[in-house]
């Protein structure tokens, strides 16, 4: 079994993530931990903990609150596409858990260095502020740190937020460019993969027929963020961006890529917040560039029917 820790930024596409690592019998998730991005802080981790009840999971895992803003630029969120809740205004109940005391960056700080002899996965699906806190804080948790498979960035496909930017790297570059630069193995899922993988109608009736309460609501947060993008690009499918994190550790045979370091634009200007690959063998970072798109939503179905 694969331990991980996910730092998130609910937003739709985080919350299907979330509720595909809580499915999946092959992961054991030891912590959630919330920046803001998609929303604003305060309520990310309210909709970890929403996801985390629709899951059926209990404090056990626990939600940490981190970052209320990026290091250095002004906050950026994108209520504009996730809707004013985060979660598309779906109709959610309060969470009935708690938020976790710590805060997240000591989350991730005390849970790595506790990780040194079996190194955890750590998933990012979010900008990276916590992260880049955490590995500055304490650079000695990169022991503990297996890897780091992040949804961010954009090379071929142009950005998503200006036309050379990604959101999660826009929103807080200065971190993402200590994130890239950390040395440690990472997989990149960039909007150069994600854009590949799209949420039809047919695959969305494919979660739904999966039938268990966690795929409906999955099917539900996919069939809301297809209406957003119609509303915001004219596309009626929705790239599958964070689920690609979860789906690429439970089965990494689902994509291809090139290494590469990876430079981030963190000077003002029009380029702001760009990612830019140097493709290299030595290179760190595993830069996705394809995906078995059909066999991605296969696996989201199954790792959704394993709450069975």
């Amino acid at each position: 079994m694969k331990r991980v820790l996910i730092d998130c930024d609910p937003g739709l596409d985080d919350a299907v993530a979330l509720l595909a690592a809580f499915g999946a019998r092959t992961l054991d998730v030891c912590a959630i931990t919330t920046v803001a991005g998609n929303v604003k802080g305060p309520q990310t981790e309210i909709n970890a903990r929403i996801i985390r009840d629709v899951a059926g999971v209990d404090t056990r895992v626990p939600v940490c609150a981190g970052a209320p803003r990026p290091l250095l630029r002004d906050p950026v969120t994108a209520e504009d596409f996730h809707g004013s809740t985060g979660l598309g205004d779906l109709p959610f109940p309060a969470p009935k858990q708690p938020l976790s005391d710590m805060h997240a960056v000591n989350m991730i700080i005390e849970t790595c260095r506790a990780a040194e002899a079996e190194p955890l996965i750590l998933i990012i699906t979010g900008p990276m502020t916590n992260v880049a806190l955490a590995l500055t804080m304490a650079p000695e948790i990169a022991d503990g740190i297996a890897e780091i498979v992040l949804m961010g960035g954009a090379d071929s496909e142009g950005g998503n937020i200006t036309p050379f930017s990604e959101f999660n790297v826009f929103a807080d570059p200065h971190a993402a460019a200590a994130v890239f630069g950390c040395g440690l193995p990472i997989r990149c899922l960039s909007l150069d993969v994600t854009h590949t993988v799209r949420a039809t109608p047919a695959r969305v009736d494919l979660i739904r027929a999966v039938a268990t309460p966690q795929a409906t609501v999955a099917a539900d947060l996919l069939h809301a963020s297809c209406k957003l993008e119609f509303s915001a690009n004219g596309s009626r499918d929705a790239p599958l961006h964070d689920p690609s994190t979860v789906i690429a550790v439970a089965r990494p045979d689902l994509f291809e890529g090139r290494r590469a370091y990876v430079d981030v634009v963190t000077e003002p200007g029009e380029q702001f917040g760009r990612t830019i690959p140097r493709f290299e063998a030595a290179g760190p970072v595993l830069w996705y560039e394809q995906a078995d798109s059909d066999g991605v939503f296969d696996v989201l179905a199954r790792l959704l029917g394993e709450f069975k």
